[in-house]
């Protein structure tokens, strides 16, 4: 519905991207002269400084965290049912293991079909039934 917007209005969509070339935040006083305070333009730093040291903080105590929790508890990252006991040595190793696998492969974006099959090889390889 919104594409059929934007190509109704391409012409008026594209003069206003053509308006904004002529602006920048650089160019803009970063302090308002009469009260001294921060501008908009004196706001971006600080917030792109704060939300990318907020955003590396959680990723790291999200590690931890998650490190923590594995090692001590024995539980696995994800929730999954294996035929054998996997919470003795080395099977608990090999389950994690595979299941970091797993989770790589999530994370390079490949498709739910690759990531099974890729785990079910790894499972008949590790522990033929």
């Amino acid at each position: 519905m919104w594409f059929n917007f934007v190509r109704f209005r391409q012409r008026s969509i594209e003069r206003v991207m053509d308006l904004t070339d002529s602006f920048t935040w650089e160019d803009m006083p970063t302090r308002d002269a009469d009260t001294g305070h921060l501008t908009a333009a004196g706001w971006i730093p600080l917030i792109k400084m704060y939300t990318t040291r907020l955003t590396l903080v959680t990723i790291v105590f999200h590690c931890v965290h998650s490190t923590i929790r594995v090692v001590k508890s024995n539980e696995t990252l994800f929730t999954a049912w294996y035929p054998f006991d996997w919470t003795v040595s080395p099977f608990y190793e090999l389950v994690v293991i595979s299941q970091v696998k797993i989770f790589q492969c999530k994370k390079k974006n490949k498709n739910s079909i690759e990531t099974v099959l890729y785990y079910y090889k790894i499972n008949r390889l590790t522990y033929p039934i």
